[in-house]
C-alpha cells in the first residue's frame, strides 16, 4: 500500500510539472504468493525433496512470492513449486548455469518420474 501511495505521489508531481495527463499509472498485482496454491498439495514439495535427495542434492526449501512460470501455472490451477533457482547472475548479461547443475536437474526430473510412476 505504501508503494501505491508513493507511485501516485510521483505521478501527481510529474503531472503538475509537465501538464495533466502526461503520466498515468495503474498498479496491479502480477505476481502472487504461490504458497496458498501449493500448500494444499504439499506432497509435491515432499516428493521434490525426495527426488533431490536421491540425486545427492541437499534441498533448501525457501518459499517465494512468485514471479515465475510456476507461480502463474499455480494460479491457473496447476500447482507448480519451483525446483531450482536456475543459475547465477539472474537477468543479467552474465547469467549462466553450470553444466553439472543441468545434469543434476535432469537426474532430479528422472527421480520425480520414478516417484510418481509407482503411485
Amino acid at each position: 500500500e505504501a508503494k501505491k501511495v508513493l507511485f501516485q505521489q510521483i505521478v501527481d508531481f510529474l503531472n503538475t510539472k509537465h501538464g495533466a495527463g502526461t503520466v498515468d499509472v495503474k498498479i496491479v498485482d502480477s505476481y502472487y504468493n504461490m504458497k496458498e496454491k501449493v500448500a494444499p498439495h504439499i506432497h509435491l514439495v515432499d516428493n521434490a525433496k525426495l527426488a533431490m535427495e536421491r540425486a545427492g542434492v541437499t534441498p533448501h526449501v525457501c518459499p517465494i512470492r512468485g514471479g515465475t512460470d510456476g507461480a502463474r501455472l499455480s494460479y491457473e490451477g496447476l500447482p507448480c513449486p519451483n525446483l531450482f533457482t536456475g543459475g547465477y547472475n539472474f537477468h543479467g548479461r552474465y547469467e549462466y548455469i553450470p553444466l553439472e547443475d543441468m545434469y543434476k536437474a535432469y537426474e532430479v526430473a528422472l527421480n520425480l518420474v520414478d516417484i510418481y510412476k509407482d503411485r
